[in-house]
């Protein structure tokens, strides 16, 4: 039996081109997350797609990149809870909404729950875990956090997916087997 060899796709620059890593990088699809506290009588949101799951079962972690240019982070940090959505089928919208430069206006029309302790959900979300901080890491432009997983759950919705610069949704849910 011969095996076939893919070939690598053509490598059109090196270094440090920020364009051409971004357009390379929204090659890989992601879920999209977004994390959120109450603070007081403010809410904070804070959208992502750099996010992780199954970084450890023992504690239980998973990973989020924040850009160090970060206002909200600077607000969710230390939030004793937060709240993480991970967006499903036909919440492409909410992600503007919640990223927007408008604060107060953030959370208008946005269905929600939020916990005992100010972590802030979006209904019908895909799936949603509760975390803390669990440690924060430099990583060049990048803050790294680990947030260790208190509760979480899984709703009905389809996840939503970023991919090219777009979101997308699953159409077709079946498994497939890999021989």
């Amino acid at each position: 039996m011969s095996q076939k060899f893919m070939t690598r796709p053509k490598v059109t620059a090196f270094g440090n081109d920020p364009l051409l890593v971004r357009s390379t990088f929204a090659q890989f699809p992601s879920g999209v997350a977004v994390l959120a506290v109450e603070a007081g009588d403010e809410k904070h949101a804070l959208v992502a797609s750099s996010f992780m799951v199954g970084v450890s079962l023992e504690p239980c972690l998973v990973a989020v990149a924040v850009q160090k240019s970060s206002e909200t982070w600077e607000q969710i940090k230390d939030a004793a809870s937060l709240g993480v959505s991970i967006f499903g089928k036909g919440q492409g919208h909410l992600t503007r909404k919640l990223a927007g430069k408008d604060r107060a206006a953030r959370f208008e029309q946005v269905a929600i729950d939020v916990g005992e302790d100010g972590a802030v959900f979006i209904e019908e979300a895909a799936l949603w875990l509760e975390c803390s901080v669990h440690e924060v890491s430099e990583a060049g432009d990048h803050w790294m956090a680990l947030l260790e997983v208190k509760k979480l759950g899984v709703g009905e919705n389809e996840p939503l997916i970023w991919h090219g610069a777009k979101f997308r949704e699953l159409v077709n849910a079946q498994s497939i087997d890999v021989v």
